[in-house]
């Protein structure tokens, strides 16, 4: 049994599926709370210094979450990073250029971007991959599309990240690309993470766990992740791998 979640993609409906979908980004309820509960919880532990958040796959969160740290008085840099470049000029780049603290731009050149995240906390980069759907029937050869670009633009920028959330094209790789480029307190997150593909790449990090919906989360670190969501994340989830 499916049910359609973003209007697009067909998701397999398990008993613990929040159907409601959250104004926040494009997860349920639950998840999206969940998501914003850990940014709070990360951002006290830096003591007043900015939180670095990269975002593999930006949109409605993008949007969302910048504004609640905005809200919060937080410090922070973000940096959204989208494959698809229509998407990205029409639905993201406008509105991120209304605010002043923001960019949206479809250059990805190192020196360019760290220029930006010196003077703005968000900067979105658009990539020119286009609409890949990978998960639907014919559109296989989706998954071999080159996305080395935006995959290694965190690491061409040699900068340090508290936060790397994969939600877009070429989970895996980003869930691995994080391993080299988290600081040593650092989190990475997958969204989907029900996915079987995407769940290799787990046994590379030293703690890592299901929570929410559709959530996993790795550290480097030896950890069950308490300290950083609150007890009803691991409903219904294994203990940590």
């Amino acid at each position: 049994m499916t049910t359609t979640f973003d209007g697009k993609t067909a998701i397999p409906k398990e008993k613990w599926w929040s159907e409601t979908e959250s104004p926040k980004a494009w997860m349920s309820v639950r998840d999206a709370d969940l998501y914003e509960a850990l940014l709070h919880r990360i951002a006290e532990s830096r003591a007043g210094e900015p939180l670095r958040v990269v975002e593999w796959g930006a949109g409605r969160s993008t949007l969302w979450y910048t504004s609640f740290l905005e809200s919060l008085g937080v410090p922070y840099r973000w940096l959204a990073l989208e494959h698809h470049g229509e998407y990205f000029r029409e639905s993201i780049a406008p509105r991120l250029n209304q605010r002043p603290d923001a960019a949206a731009v479809e250059d990805d050149h190192p020196d360019t971007i760290r220029a930006l995240l010196a003077t703005k906390s968000t900067v979105a980069v658009g990539f020119c991959a286009g609409g890949l759907r990978p998960f639907l029937p014919g559109r296989e050869a989706d998954r071999n599309a080159d996305l080395d670009a935006y995959v290694s633009l965190p690491r061409r920028l040699g900068l340090e990240w508290d936060l790397m959330v994969t939600d877009g094209r070429k989970r895996r790789r980003c869930v691995l690309e994080a391993l080299e480029l988290l600081s040593p307190t650092g989190f990475v997150l997958l969204h989907d993470a029900w996915r079987k593909h995407y769940q290799c790449a787990w046994s590379s990090w030293t703690s890592g766990r299901r929570f929410g919906d559709e959530w996993w989360i790795g550290s480097r670190a030896t950890t069950d992740f308490t300290d950083v969501l609150p007890w009803h994340a691991f409903e219904r989830h294994a203990e940590p791998l």
